[in-house]
């Protein structure tokens, strides 16, 4: 079932501005431009491959591309002035932002659209509480953009026909990438890897990868002899760079790879290349690590 909400205190009570807001229909038929902000990355890539090319609208992410995943993220008055006189905020939902469904914060006349009610391919732990990385699963995306063309069609009907066009593209830009990726696991020498944090359950899952999760020295205690048998860690790039980790690392004797959650930007690459370029460079380091 889809579910969009409402954000709903006025400016002024934050900002001290006049007690003027702006009421709107939630068309943008008679509108020149119409404005969509996104959670984080992973989001902002999404809805950028399906407005490409539509006339009169603009994405922009919420937060510094840096962040990385928004689990412990406050939104702050910066971020409701950008909000402001927008149209659509598309959040990643189950649970990565914070905010979402939690906070009194607002901006009248906003749509807000939770990405990820609905999700049918979901990795719950041992007490239920679902992994909100499901974007690293190719079919959970491609079921994303379902719901956020559904809204843009809505909200912006002038450029439905482009939204179509774009989903449906993306969409075979995406299951054409598993197929590829499929043939590439079967070859793969090595599939056990140990991952430190859970941003790669969804990957592995996808790909017939035996995933070994560490998110503390605790769990890591608990596979002492796995992780000293296999010999390396995969993390992503904020987590391998911390120095946590590093010591982490240096105590077990692990070769660290880097792995690419799709959280933060490669400098240069093109946005709507970004997904396919992840997933592709995630198999150059397994298959590096197979062979080695």
């Amino acid at each position: 079932m889809k579910r969009t909400f409402c954000l709903l205190l006025a400016l002024t009570m934050l900002f001290g501005l006049s007690a003027c807001s702006r009421e709107k229909e939630k068309t943008v038929e008679n509108e020149a431009d119409f404005r969509i902000i996104t959670s984080f990355y992973p989001v902002y890539v999404t809805v950028a491959n399906l407005v490409d090319g539509a006339e009169g609208v603009s994405v922009e992410n919420l937060t510094d591309p840096e962040i990385g995943c928004l689990h412990s993220y406050m939104l702050e008055k910066k971020d409701l002035k950008k909000m402001t006189g927008a149209d659509l905020f598309v959040a990643s939902g189950m649970g990565m932002e914070n905010f979402v469904g939690m906070s009194s914060l607002g901006v009248p006349g906003l749509e807000l659209l939770d990405c990820g009610e609905d999700i049918k391919n979901v990795i719950e732990d041992e007490l239920g509480n679902a992994n909100p990385h499901y974007w690293m699963n190719t079919e959970n995306v491609v079921e994303q953009c379902e719901k956020i063309k559904r809204t843009l069609c809505r909200l912006d009907p002038k450029n439905a026909a482009i939204y179509e066009a774009n989903t449906a593209s993306y969409t075979e830009k995406l299951r054409a990438l598993d197929a590829e990726l499929q043939q590439r696991a079967e070859k793969l020498k090595d599939k056990v890897i140990v991952v430190y944090h859970d941003s790669f359950d969804y990957f592995a899952k996808q790909f017939g990868l035996e995933i070994i999760t560490i998110n503390d020295a605790e769990e890591a205690a608990k596979y002492e002899n796995e992780i000293s048998d296999i010999g390396c860690m995969f993390a992503q790039k904020s987590i391998a760079d911390s120095k946590e980790y590093q010591a982490f690392a240096k105590k077990n004797g692990c070769v660290t790879y880097v792995i690419d959650t799709l959280t933060v930007p490669v400098d240069g690459e093109d946005v709507n290349d970004a997904y396919v370029n992840a997933f592709r460079r995630n198999f150059d380091v397994l298959e590096h690590m197979s062979t080695n």
